[in-house]
């Protein structure tokens, strides 16, 4: 078991396998984007499988792939037969736009995958753009999480709530969440490196968020099983709506961290908000195992 010296048992790997994005969200990364890796320098399906493989005997038991945008990386229901086939791993989950997804959610399907997370930040075209800087994609979503759900997926909605753009949609989004029987998540936006003072003014705090929703009715506060991330659930009485707050602002929930992440190109992150990585890539290209699996428990201490 692998556990951090302030006694947190840490078993989530959240793995990026690539950090290339079709959506250039405004509180994401920069209008102009970012410069991209390499393809040798990413990591390949098995060797993202080795290192779960790995991590599982150190006490990872649950895992989610992210990106970029996951659904970019070609092949990619490969790699969830790769960590299916992984003894030990209790959890596999996929988090994505969702603008690609109607095209994979079959293939997904089929290799055993049961859980999706989709961004889905505005229900308006118009808002859409301005937050993605991309044109009319918001069709594809929507048609992304209708597949989703015809699939049988368990279904999370993710919304980024951003002040004086999104924010008057708030509404919207549970009425939206509970037709189509999925669990919605709220995220408070995170500081922006490229633009802290935008941040702070489309800043809105979950607490609000809560005030706007107790119109549709009172939240009680649940102990749903609906995942290992940090968000908090609720149940709107009088409805079967479900929603989750995630609030690493103004609610930090640092105290019950039980993740570390994989980058794309290898580096092993303590925390999202890490400035340094540990490169288990090198050694794992080596076949040096132990020293990967040093690297872990060197992340794990790091926290």
């Amino acid at each position: 078991m692998l556990q951090d010296a302030y006694n947190r048992k840490i078993d989530y790997l959240r793995i990026s396998v690539t950090d290339r994005c079709n959506l250039r969200c405004i509180y994401c990364m920069p209008e102009y984007g970012i410069s991209q890796k390499a393809p040798q320098e990413i990591l390949t399906f098995e060797e993202i499988a080795a290192i779960a493989k790995l991590a599982v005997n150190l006490g990872i038991n649950k895992i989610k792939i992210t990106g970029g945008e996951p659904l970019l990386r070609r092949n990619l229901p490969r790699l969830f037969s790769l960590l299916f086939s992984i003894s030990g791993l209790q959890d596999i989950s996929l988090t994505t736009n969702g603008v690609l997804l109607e095209r994979f959610a079959k293939e997904l399907k089929e290799t055993g995958l049961k859980k999706v997370n989709i961004s889905i930040d505005t229900l308006r075209q118009d808002s859409f753009e301005r937050i993605s800087r991309f044109g009319n994609a918001l069709e594809q979503v929507l048609k992304g999480i209708e597949a989703a759900r015809s699939q049988g997926f368990l279904v999370k909605l993710n919304a980024v709530v951003l002040r004086g753009i999104n924010d008057n949609e708030i509404l919207d989004f549970a009425r939206f969440a509970q037709e189509k029987n999925v669990t919605l998540r709220f995220i408070e936006l995170m500081p922006m490196a490229h633009a802290l003072k935008t941040s702070q003014d489309l800043f809105i705090s979950c607490a609000e968020i809560k005030n706007n929703l107790e119109s549709l009715g009172a939240l009680s506060p649940i102990n749903a099983n609906l995942g290992s991330g940090p968000a908090r659930y609720y149940k709107v009485e009088g409805t079967s709506l479900i929603v989750g707050f995630i609030s690493p602002i103004s609610c930090k929930f640092c105290f019950d961290c039980n993740r570390l992440r994989l980058t794309a190109d290898g580096l092993l992150m303590p925390c999202l908000n890490s400035k340094f990585g540990l490169n288990i890539k090198s050694p794992l290209r080596q076949n040096k195992e132990k020293e990967v699996l040093a690297l872990f428990k060197k992340a794990v201490y790091l926290k």
